[in-house]
């Protein structure tokens, strides 16, 4: 269970930055329909789609072979390697020039700012969650539903919320302007574009 948690929440993770980031500069543009963005989303990274298939094709197989389940006991390491993996091919696939050492460096600060913030994030996350089901006891609709959203929205919340900021840090880099901060290699890449 935990590979195919952490595809999914990747890959929700994935979509949901890229419908932001896209989404806020296109809607500016076009007036864009949200689902059409999404849509696009999803058939300009099939491949993406295609490994989450896989990964979960994959964690079918885990199931299938009950010795293989002491190998995901470190649920929170694996995430952390697998959003930082994914996370660079994707930056990389937005800046072809960004370095590892700079990717990783972002990844650290965005890192060491939420890393104070990490317990009260994922109850900050939840507590959000208590005016939702507040919502859903209104309509007297079934809690259960509620229970993966909680669940993902709290356990992976955090590690979703670096991956947007290292994101969004590297798409602004590289539609800012260079400056006296920036480091030659940096101003190389900018104008070499």
């Amino acid at each position: 269970m935990p590979i195919r948690e952490i595809v999914n929440a990747l890959f929700l993770t994935y979509v949901g930055t890229e419908w932001m980031l896209q989404s806020s500069n296109e809607l500016g543009k076009h007036q864009h329909d949200s689902f059409q963005v999404f849509l696009r989303i999803l058939q300009n990274n099939k491949l993406f789609v295609a490994l989450v298939s896989f990964l979960n094709i994959v964690d079918t197989f885990k199931r299938i072979l009950p010795s293989l389940e002491g190998l995901w006991q470190l649920r929170i390491l694996l995430a952390a390697t697998a959003y930082v993996f994914a996370l660079y091919v994707d930056c990389k696939r937005k800046l072809p020039s960004l370095e590892l050492s700079s990717f990783l460096r972002q990844v650290a600060m965005a890192f060491l700012k939420v890393l104070p913030i990490y317990p009260f994030l994922a109850v900050l996350i939840s507590f959000v969650f208590l005016f939702v089901i507040s919502i859903f006891e209104t309509l007297h609709l079934p809690l259960e539903l509620l229970n993966m959203p909680i669940y993902y929205g709290t356990l992976y919340g955090p590690f979703s919320y670096i991956y947007y900021i290292v994101k969004r840090q590297v798409i602004e880099s590289t539609t800012s302007l260079p400056t006296n901060n920036m480091a030659a290699g940096e101003m190389t890449a900018y104008f070499a574009r």
